[in-house]
């Protein structure tokens, strides 16, 4: 299936006709009881996707603390550094950002917090939080619930380690390491069922596959790994360096996936997330998003 690729730059925008229900409760509400939904968040997409009134205001509540956690404190600084969409109005933005550094043993342990330091975004080091994951579970035979956790993963500049020698110059330490953003697990795979799932229903339809994910949506259910998970679909392609986000419909016999990949340029992780079962209407809306893309 042919990838889809969305350009933050060039502002692409599609808007979706309202479902006439909630995306993620199956809810029948008035248009008024609904709000239009960012697929692709703005923060990240600015309004390139968007599903109009497709969320109710209960799951929309559920649904904004994780996904601001993810934005803000997980990609804040990277969005800042790489001029991502923004409701704050430009003037008004952070002109530096603060990066905290630490002292670490020869084993990389920390031993000894040294504080943040400010840098103009221009010259503050470029560093991008995830994190990797082996398969969601489901695909898995026989996988247990704790194999499928997966380790923090990171991108950064490799001028990093200068401005590390020189901090370790200043405070007298061996070595020096700058410490990177936290991410919240359980945070950012919500983040990704969400989006996918978001994805899956725009493209489908509410009833073109039988859906898994809504429970992790709305926080009823914490067994993430069994559906959100990493690995790509092989694909012989030249990154465009525009790129900011791939993501596409893909999966196998009996299930439907959503891949996505932020920044491809960087090597980041890939995740695939299993959004539902086919069924008896799957094959056709396929082929017809199939027909939308070719």
């Amino acid at each position: 299936m042919r990838t889809k690729t969305y350009e933050i730059d060039k502002h692409e925008k599609r808007r979706i006709p309202s479902p006439g229900a909630c995306i993620y409760c199956g809810g029948a509400f008035s248009q008024n009881d609904l709000t239009d939904e960012h697929i692709i968040p703005y923060a990240l997409g600015h309004n390139t996707l968007i599903f109009e009134k497709a969320s109710c205001k209960s799951c929309a509540a559920i649904i904004q603390p994780y996904e601001q956690e993810v934005l803000k404190k997980q990609l804040g600084n990277f969005r800042l550094q790489i001029d991502a969409p923004s409701r704050t109005k430009k003037k008004d933005r952070p002109k530096h950002v603060d990066i905290p550094f630490v002292a670490v043993d020869g084993s990389g342990k920390i031993t000894r917090d040294l504080g943040s330091r400010p840098f103009p975004l221009e010259e503050a080091p470029l560093a991008l939080n995830l994190w990797q994951f082996p398969e969601a579970r489901i695909t898995l035979d026989g996988a247990r619930p704790d194999s499928g956790r997966g380790r923090p993963w990171s991108y950064f500049e490799p001028r990093v380690y200068e401005i590390s020698r020189k901090i370790a110059k200043e405070t007298g330490e061996a070595n020096v390491a700058m410490k990177l953003g936290d991410v919240n697990r359980s945070h950012f795979l919500r983040f990704l069922a969400k989006t996918a799932h978001a994805f899956a229903v725009a493209e489908l339809g509410m009833d073109g596959f039988d859906p898994f994910l809504n429970d992790i949506i709305l926080n009823k259910s914490d067994d993430l790994s069994m559906y959100v998970g990493g690995t790509f679909p092989h694909e012989d392609r030249e990154v465009d360096p525009a790129e900011t986000l791939l993501i596409f419909i893909g999966g196998t016999e009996q299930f439907v996936a959503v891949y996505i990949q932020f920044y491809p340029l960087l090597d980041s992780p890939a995740y695939g997330v299993v959004v539902g079962e086919r069924n008896g209407k799957t094959e056709e809306r396929i082929n017809a998003m199939k027909a939308l893309y070719m």
